[in-house]
């Protein structure tokens, strides 16, 4: 059973399960040179800078290692990097968080998820479009876009019983250039 404590665990485990994310990683916010590396290694037309120490915590969107400099005293200890998403909004089909539960009586599925282009993990509660518990047996929850893609994803990881913070795509993203993208595996925060 996978178990995930904080948002470095995450980072780890998504890696070690070999995931399809948008490079990331974390770094000591005073590590100037490990994170100049990391814009270096991946060009992107945009990144974001990730308080690791709380939930919701404090962010930044940046287009390049200069701008992130200017930020990264904001942070106190720890910060994560990574390529943004936002550049392919347009491409999005769901956006949301998801649990598959394996039962007994049969596998049931949490969803809170939307469809639209300004859907984005800090915002898919406030007004989601998908707010369900039901059985994977139900036709309403097949009928939802991106769901198979990422109830296949699911299955091919084994990604039964944690949350999974995803977005499905119509084009190939992320460190694996697949069409589901993997934001981040919850458990036990």
């Amino acid at each position: 059973m996978i178990k995930i404590k904080n948002k470095k665990d995450a980072i780890v485990k998504m890696k070690e399960l070999k995931l399809n994310y948008m490079p990331l990683d974390f770094f000591d916010s005073k590590d100037k040179e490990g994170i100049k590396k990391f814009f270096d290694k991946y060009q992107a037309e945009e990144y974001i800078l990730r308080d690791t120490t709380k939930p919701k915590g404090q962010y930044f969107y940046v287009k390049n290692f200069e701008e992130a400099e200017e930020f990264l005293k904001k942070f106190k200890s720890e910060v994560t990097v990574g390529v943004s998403y936002r550049p392919y909004v347009e491409d999005q089909i769901l956006v949301g968080d998801i649990k598959v539960t394996r039962g007994a009586y049969g596998d049931t599925v949490d969803l809170t998820a939307r469809t639209d282009t300004s859907a984005n993990q800090r915002n898919i509660y406030e007004e989601p479009e998908y707010n369900l518990h039901a059985s994977l047996d139900e036709d309403r929850v097949w009928s939802i876009p991106g769901f198979s893609k990422i109830m296949k994803y699911i299955s091919e990881h084994e990604l039964y019983n944690i949350i999974i913070e995803f977005s499905v795509y119509d084009c190939k993203i992320g460190i694996n250039r697949e069409n589901v993208l993997i934001s981040e595996i919850r458990t036990e925060y």
